[in-house]
C-alpha cells in the first residue's frame, strides 16, 4: 500500500452478496472498490455528480483494475475496504485496495481511473483530460 493517506470504508456482508456456497460472489468485491472509491471522494468534498454539475468534467471512470483474493468473505461479517492513491499521472489516477476482516486480507487489488469530458465535436465520445490541481491538492 502507498504511504498516502488511506481511507476505510465498511461493509456488512449481506445474505444477496452471497453465492450458495455462502461465500462472497467475487464480482461484489469489485463494487467494493468503486464503492470505496466514491467514498474516499468524497470525504475529501469531491462528490462525483457534484464535479459534473460544475464543471462538466466527468470524474473517476475506470479504465482498468485487478483484484487478487486470498481468502473468503461470508454472510454476516463485516470488512472493510482500505484504499489509497498511490499515484497521481497527469491524466490517470491509481487506487490500491485491501479488504480486510480484522488483520486478515481477504483480497488486494487496485484500480486506474482518469477525469475526463466530452469533446464538443463528439459528444458520445469520452476523453481523459489533465487532471486539475484542485482535485490532487484535494488529499493534501
Amino acid at each position: 500500500m502507498s504511504a498516502t493517506r488511506q481511507f476505510a470504508h465498511p461493509v456488512r456482508v449481506s445474505f444477496g452478496d452471497c453465492d450458495p456456497a455462502g461465500i462472497v460472489f467475487y464480482p461484489n468485491f469489485l463494487r467494493w472498490f468503486d464503492a470505496a472509491t466514491h467514498e474516499m471522494f468524497g470525504a475529501v468534498g469531491l462528490h462525483a455528480a457534484q464535479i459534473v454539475r460544475d464543471t462538466g468534467l466527468i470524474a473517476w471512470p475506470l479504465i482498468d483494475t485487478r483484484a487478487s483474493f486470498r481468502s473468503p468473505a461470508r454472510y454476516g461479517e463485516t470488512i472493510e475496504v482500505h484504499s489509497s492513491i498511490s499515484e497521481w499521472r497527469t491524466k490517470t489516477l491509481h487506487i490500491e485496495h485491501r479488504i480486510l476482516r480484522g488483520s486478515t486480507l481477504l483480497v488486494e487489488g487496485w484500480e486506474i481511473r482518469f477525469v475526463g469530458e466530452h469533446p464538443a465535436d463528439d459528444p458520445e465520445r469520452l476523453r481523459a483530460v489533465t487532471i486539475p490541481d484542485w482535485m490532487r491538492q484535494a488529499f493534501d
